[in-house]
C-alpha cells in the first residue's frame, strides 16, 4: 500500500492558504458582522457603513508588510471621522471614545484617532512595543495634543501617526510637537519621542485608559 505523496509545491500552497485563513478570523473576529448590526441599531445605516469599511480595511491591511499597514490605518481612520472636541460631541471634558464610538458617532478628537489607530494596529499584528500612545504640546496651536508613535526599533527615531498631519513623518521631522510622556498596554515613559524616555510605571493607573479597556471589553474589542 503506497502513503499519499504530497509535493513540496502543494504543502506551500497549503500552508499559504492556512495563514490566509488565520489572518481573515483575526479581523473578522475582532470586526465582526455583529457590530456591524449593533451599529445600525445604536447610530444608523450611515454608521453600519463606517464600521463595515473598517472591517474591509483591516481585511486589506492583513497580509500587507508593517509600513503598509501604518499608512493604511492612518488614512482610513483621519478620512473616515470627523474631528469634534469632547465636549461639543460627548458632553465631557475628556472622554476617550472606543474606536466602535468614534465611527458609529462619527465624531472624535486627537486622542480617538489614536486609540482607533493604536487598536486596529495591535490587533493586525504590531507589537505593543513598537506602538505608544504619546501625549505632545502642538507647539502651532499652543495646546496638548495626543499622536501615536511608532518604533520600528527600540532605539529608532519613532514615526508619528497624527490626525493634524496627513503623512507618517519621523519625530525629527515634527518640530512642531513636544513630548511629554507616553504609554501603551506595557508601560508609561517620559518624553519618549526624544529617546528611550524614562520608565514611569503602570498606564492602568490611568482611569480614562482603564474605563476605556473596560468599555472595548464589553464590545469584545479589548486585546
Amino acid at each position: 500500500m503506497h502513503r499519499p505523496f504530497i509535493s513540496s509545491r502543494s504543502l506551500l500552497l497549503w500552508v499559504l492558504l492556512l495563514l490566509s485563513v488565520g489572518l481573515i478570523a483575526d479581523w473578522q473576529r475582532w470586526v465582526p458582522d455583529a457590530l456591524i448590526g449593533k451599529a445600525g441599531q445604536e447610530y444608523g445605516k450611515e454608521a453600519a457603513s463606517r464600521i463595515k469599511d473598517w472591517q474591509q480595511m483591516m481585511r486589506q491591511a492583513a497580509d500587507k508588510e508593517e509600513g503598509e499597514q501604518l499608512r493604511i490605518v492612518n488614512d482610513f481612520f483621519n478620512q473616515n471621522i470627523r474631528f469634534v472636541n469632547d465636549d461639543q460631541h460627548w458632553g465631557e471634558v475628556d472622554y476617550w471614545a472606543t474606536p466602535y464610538e468614534a465611527l458609529g458617532s462619527n465624531g472624535a478628537d486627537c486622542e480617538d484617532y489614536v486609540i482607533a489607530k493604536y487598536y486596529s494596529l495591535r490587533q493586525l499584528g504590531v507589537d505593543t512595543q513598537k506602538l505608544r500612545i504619546t501625549y505632545v504640546k502642538a507647539l502651532r496651536y499652543n495646546q496638548a495634543h495626543m499622536v501615536l508613535s511608532y518604533f520600528p526599533t527600540a532605539d529608532a527615531v519613532p514615526y508619528v501617526l497624527d490626525n493634524l498631519v496627513s503623512s507618517i513623518h519621523p519625530a525629527s521631522q515634527r518640530r512642531d510637537l513636544s513630548p511629554v510622556y507616553s504609554f501603551n498596554g506595557e508601560g508609561m515613559w517620559l518624553e519618549r519621542l526624544k529617546g528611550e524616555g524614562i520608565r514611569m510605571g503602570n498606564p492602568n493607573k490611568l482611569d480614562l485608559w482603564t474605563n476605556l479597556r473596560i468599555r472595548m471589553n464589553d464590545l469584545g474589542l479589548d486585546l
